[in-house]
């Protein structure tokens, strides 16, 4: 019965993001991924394994942590195109009786410098009169809570703040997530992102039809996580995918009409929970990283490959107690 009413909801949240209407790309810049575990493993992180990145994943995450986690990540994305940062608090101390289990916050930013604004001079060629950055800021909330022993919820609330060097723009949205426990070595996940069909409205007439905003599609990802453990050794395969409505077409790996399907898969081996080596694939990309968890710190590092732009490596840190 449980397992009927999820796959309801399921299909009642790809309905109502296939209805939705939205600017393509707008989101994409929150799309990046975070840390350097779920970045390491293709960025299929929806079902697990969960650290102190859990609200940027899937808020639901946060219940299967235990204490209070403290992380943070820098990295230059695709050579020093753009800064990419981002820092979290997650309180998964547990609350007996409570609906609400865990509750966490993150600060995201993605920007750089270098745009040239430039004017005409007295005989019409272009000048460079000064240089602006640009970034996005995402500031977001979120909680998560238990609704049986194998199911939990989790919602994050997010603003945005976008800076285009001539004119910002703010913004509202919020994901919803949830995690259901087949088995014991088996978990499946379902995110949904802007499931509520973000905007952001600019200060002046950003578009050509003259309007000041845009909204955000939301993006449905179902994914799942098998694990296996052997004396020391824990080994875990997830996979994951990102189902949009934004009618992409052939910039996703798959696509029909509106709808796309990206892909992400990941593969870690652990040993005593505290060396980590982990591979995946992000969009078909060869993603390739490890780890360490000693003494509540952890530090993990990714190595993104990608065909089109330069190599990026992105290591984070955390702290649990």
């Amino acid at each position: 019965m449980v397992m009927r009413r999820t796959i309801y909801i399921a299909l009642a949240t790809l309905l109502l993001a296939a209805s939705a209407h939205g600017a393509k790309y707008a989101g994409e810049a929150f799309s990046l991924g975070v840390g350097g575990r779920g970045l390491a493993l293709g960025g299929a992180f929806v079902a697990g394994p969960f650290d102190g990145t859990a609200p940027y994943w899937n808020p639901a995450g946060m219940n299967r942590l235990d204490g209070r986690y403290i992380t943070a990540m820098h990295a230059e994305t695709f050579g020093s195109l753009l800064n990419h940062d981002f820092v979290a608090y997650v309180n998964a101390a547990r609350r007996e009786n409570s609906v609400i289990q865990s509750f966490g916050f993150y600060l995201y930013y993605l920007g750089g410098g270098g745009i040239k604004i430039t004017a005409l001079n007295e005989f019409d060629r272009p000048y460079v009169v000064r240089e602006e950055s640009h970034g996005d800021y995402l500031l977001s909330a979120a909680v998560s809570g238990r609704i049986s022993r194998k199911i939990d919820f989790g919602l994050t609330a997010k603003i945005i703040f976008r800076d285009l060097g001539t004119e910002s723009g703010y913004g509202l949205t919020m994901d919803a997530g949830a995690l259901y426990d087949l088995m014991d070595w088996a978990s499946i996940g379902l995110m949904v992102t802007d499931i509520t069909t973000g905007f952001i409205r600019y200060s002046g007439e950003t578009f050509g039809t003259g309007a000041n905003y845009e909204t955000i599609y939301p993006t449905v990802k179902p994914g799942f996580m098998l694990r296996h453990s052997y004396r020391h050794f824990t080994g875990r395969f997830m996979a994951s995918s990102d189902v949009k409505f934004e009618s992409i077409k052939s910039s996703a790996q798959y696509w029909s009409g509106p709808v796309s399907v990206d892909t992400h898969y990941g593969w870690e081996l652990s040993y005593r929970e505290t060396v980590f080596g982990r591979a995946g694939f992000d969009i078909g990309n060869f993603t390739v990283g490890g780890g360490v968890d000693v003494k509540n710190i952890t530090v993990d590092f990714a190595f993104l490959q990608h065909d089109d732009l330069e190599e990026t490596y992105r290591v984070s840190a955390g702290y649990r107690f």
